[in-house]
């Protein structure tokens, strides 16, 4: 065991400036490897005392390494930054993304290479090494990996206090939804840094010093961040949380949000049963204590989950009813989304210059308020509404107009339809080449943020494109994917459109009894849910299958 310098952990607590000047003599006089720790929950205080102990050390070569991600082995990411560099120093960032606050501490990868490898340390790294935890990270490594924590020569502690946490919170969260969503990506991303580590401070707090209130209200606006760039399964994770606490403190109004968010989500990622689950909850509770605006948003909500189930005449009708909540209570925002939903619902009907009317409504409004994600909405609305209608250079218009605002403020979600909705179009002119280069845009997008619905859509297009190219191999082959993705979700127009173009494929390709019969397969869904498309596919077999 290392001997102890004369720097004792004997501490009046939350002095910094001793704490720093402690710091900056033990790498001023550790002139071979020792292992300190340096206790700070928060990370821009973190980066701050870092700033300051090096300009103290008036240039000495300190290397500071900063971890972003998860690690397993911390001497082996060492020895890929640090090892062969002239280092007075070494300090530590990050370990948190490695060691949760919620994990065992016996069973983290981390801890546990920490405690087998720690007289390797010395071998490796012949300058003291400074690691920079939250006090829960340190109470995990000091619990379970003993040996580690043994040979340390220092702990230093720098202040924050519990209720300074608190506050910072409630500072953090107070932005509106639509003044997070139409942020640039950049910033996004870096609230989303900024949220993280606040939480990562918050954990480290004693129990006693925690409002659970807080917690609850950080995790929503990190969900709401999350969603803004597409993060679905993170977001989940984070309004799965929420919704433990609201449950655990009693709180009915939050656990309804919670589980209407949650359903949202679930939609987005074109789990429709699994989102009727979540908002008829959202529902009841909303009733049960007299929540008008939750109540609206629960059926507005299920309006839009039975729309993604084909079952159009159903969501109009809870459209309808949520319209008539909002406009009861005078809510803008409601009222506006459900003439948007309308629109869709209308549009999937075939009723596209109704679709319009209802569509150009909601923009309208959204451009009015400065509400740039659903002003995005609806321009990628209005583009599909001029497609449909072949009105192409209207709908690129429209499509392209989307397709800046998404990316302006990073949403990847409508990033991927509105470059499809350009592959469409471009299809439709003839410009193959041009429409399978934004088709492949689409589904590579939808394949990172995990939008399984979105995938089947793109596979599909892709499909299309190859049968008129030709080139039947392929057509078949996107189809099949894209059918097996239809029916996995429950998504019966999509099963519908997918039997109709690999009977098309079928039988371009000579497979003509192969073709007949999958057209009539595709009829026979496209009647159940009162599809504009039964009639067209009625046309094609009588015309081609001869009944």
């Amino acid at each position: 065991m290392q001997t102890e310098l004369a720097i004792s952990e004997d501490f009046e607590p939350y002095n910094d400036e001793r704490e720093l000047s402690r710091l900056i003599r033990a790498v001023q006089f550790s002139k071979k490897h020792y292992l300190y720790f340096a206790c700070c929950n928060q990370v821009p205080k973190q980066n701050d005392l870092i700033a300051d102990i090096k300009k103290n050390l008036k240039g000495k070569p300190v290397k500071v390494v900063r971890f972003k991600k998860q690690v397993t082995d911390l001497l082996a990411e060492l020895q890929k930054k640090v090892i062969g560099e002239n280092c007075e120093a070494v300090f530590v960032q990050g370990l948190e993304y490695s060691i949760a606050s919620d994990c065992k501490g016996d069973e983290n990868a981390l801890i546990h290479n920490l405690n087998i490898s720690r007289d390797a340390f010395k071998k490796y790294l012949p300058c003291p090494l400074f690691l920079w935890l939250p006090e829960y990270a340190l109470v995990k490594i000091t619990r379970h990996a003993p040996d580690f924590f043994s040979v340390r020569s220092g702990t230093f502690y720098f202040s924050n206090p519990p209720e300074k946490v608190t506050e910072q919170i409630f500072q953090s969260v107070s932005s509106s939804f639509t003044e997070s969503s139409s942020l640039p990506l950049a910033e996004k991303l870096k609230q989303i840094e900024t949220l993280e580590n606040l939480l990562a401070e918050y954990r480290g707090l004693h129990k006693e010093k925690q409002d659970k209130h807080a917690e609850m209200r950080l995790l929503s606006k990190l969900a709401e961040f999350l969603d803004s760039i597409s993060d679905y399964r993170k977001q989940i994770e984070y309004l799965g949380k929420a919704l433990q606490i609201s449950r655990e403190t009693g709180d009915r109004l939050s656990e309804g949000n919670n589980l209407g968010n949650l359903g949202v989500v679930y939609q987005k990622l074109g789990e429709y049963r699994k989102a009727i689950e979540f908002q008829e909850r959202h529902l009841a509770i909303s009733r049960e204590i007299g929540d008008r605006t939750g109540e609206g948003a629960s059926l507005v909500n299920l309006g839009n989950a039975y729309s993604g189930l084909c079952e159009y005449r159903k969501g109009i009708a809870y459209f309808k009813q949520s319209l008539m909540i909002f406009q009861e209570i005078g809510d803008r925002l409601g009222i506006n989304s459900n003439l948007g939903n309308l629109g869709n619902a209308y549009f999937n009907l075939g009723e596209y210059r109704n679709a319009i009317d209802y569509h150009k409504q909601a923009l309208e409004f959204y451009c009015e308020i400065g509400d740039r994600l659903h002003e995005g909405s609806g321009f990628t609305n209005l583009g599909l509404d001029y497609f449909k209608l072949g009105e192409y250079q209207k709908a690129i218009e429209y499509y392209e107009q989307a397709l800046e605002i998404s990316r302006e403020i990073g949403n990847r979600s409508a990033e991927s339809v509105n470059l499809g909705g350009l592959g469409n179009i471009y299809k439709n002119l003839g410009e193959y080449q041009k429409a399978i280069d934004y088709h492949e845009q689409s589904l590579k997008i939808k394949a990172e943020i995990g939008n399984l619905a979105g995938e089947g859509i793109s596979l599909g297009n892709l499909g299309a494109i190859y049968e008129r190219l030709k080139d039947y191999r392929k057509a078949i082959g996107y189809q099949e994917k894209s059918l097996a993705i239809s029916r996995e979700i429950g998504n019966r127009s999509g099963e519908g459109s997918c039997l109709r173009d690999l009977g098309s494929a079928y039988y371009n390709s000579g497979e003509k009894e192969k073709g007949c019969s999958l057209f009539k397969e595709a009829l026979i869904i496209f009647e159940a849910i009162e599809s504009p498309h039964a009639s067209e596919v009625r046309q094609v077999i009588k015309k081609f299958c001869g009944s």
